[in-house]
């Protein structure tokens, strides 16, 4: 179910434990959000600016007020999204879905389906201890080409790959990917320079800029930052309609339509 928005929303994807919350804590300019989840069990998170109580939406599409608690437990159980309203910067501009890790058991396929055609640029978080895993091509092969074509992969914990190795997993996830998406990053989110700033929110930005400018409709401005580092992207929508569909992982001796499946990391 789509809020109503003329905001750009920006998905964060990509399987279980790969970096989307730390990301998103990240964008937001938050060190934890408000709604807590179980480690297995996350339902997606709208962000959109405001002040107001958090509000679930059921599968059904009825609503439930979580109340004002800074701390709010939700299960995923018949949740389709928390609607999460929030004073940050960027969400002036934007609005900002977490998505649960795509393999997630716990998650109904409708519920990924009903979100994704609300997309407008898609950044796919894989770890770099293991990237682009088998069953993560899987799902994006079957995204459309409209998504892709506005899309960013980062290679999340990069800091973690040892330096003599990090030139080579780069090399090897970019070449697997290829044509997929605009964008392939390394990225230490957690990282902070010598002033306290991230260097992986700045490159983020510069990508979104680029997202914006050049693989969505030309109607609106790029991302700018501010002293804060914070993007404000256009007010603009720039829906598109995006049917994906819900896949499983390949199972044995099926190919993925673009590849054979990602080598082994290490």
């Amino acid at each position: 179910m789509k809020p109503e928005h003329k905001k750009p929303c920006i998905a964060l994807l990509g399987e279980f434990s790969a970096g989307k919350s730390t990301l998103a804590n990240l964008l937001l300019g938050r060190t934890q959000s408000r709604v807590r989840v179980t480690a297995t069990q996350v339902p997606p998170l709208w962000y959109q600016h405001g002040n107001g109580e958090p509000v679930r939406i059921r599968n059904d599409d009825t609503k439930e007020p979580l109340g004002p608690d800074a701390d709010i437990a939700v299960a995923v159980e018949d949740t389709k999204v928390v609607h999460v309203p929030l004073d940050a910067p960027i969400l002036e501009r934007i609005d900002l879905l977490d998505m649960p890790g795509s393999s997630d058991p716990n998650m109904a396929p409708d519920v990924w389906d009903s979100l994704l055609p609300s997309v407008d640029i898609a950044i796919w978080c894989t770890p770099a201890t293991q990237a682009w895993r088998q069953s993560e091509a899987a799902i994006w092969d079957n995204m459309p080409d409209a998504v892709q074509n506005r899309s960013m992969m980062l290679l999340t914990r990069f800091d973690k790959v040892r330096m003599q190795d990090q030139t080579r997993v780069l090399k090897r996830v970019r070449t697997e990917v290829a044509g997929q998406f605009r964008h392939v990053l390394p990225a230490a989110l957690l990282a902070k320079d010598a002033a306290g700033r991230s260097p992986a929110l700045k490159t983020i930005i510069a990508a979104l800029d680029d997202l914006i400018e050049n693989a969505v409709p030309k109607v609106v401005a790029p991302v700018e930052a501010s002293r804060a580092q914070i993007p404000k992207c256009p007010p603009r929508p720039l829906h598109e309609a995006v049917t994906p569909r819900r896949v499983t992982a390949l199972s044995a001796g099926t190919k993925s339509k673009r590849r054979s499946g990602p080598s082994a990391l290490f």
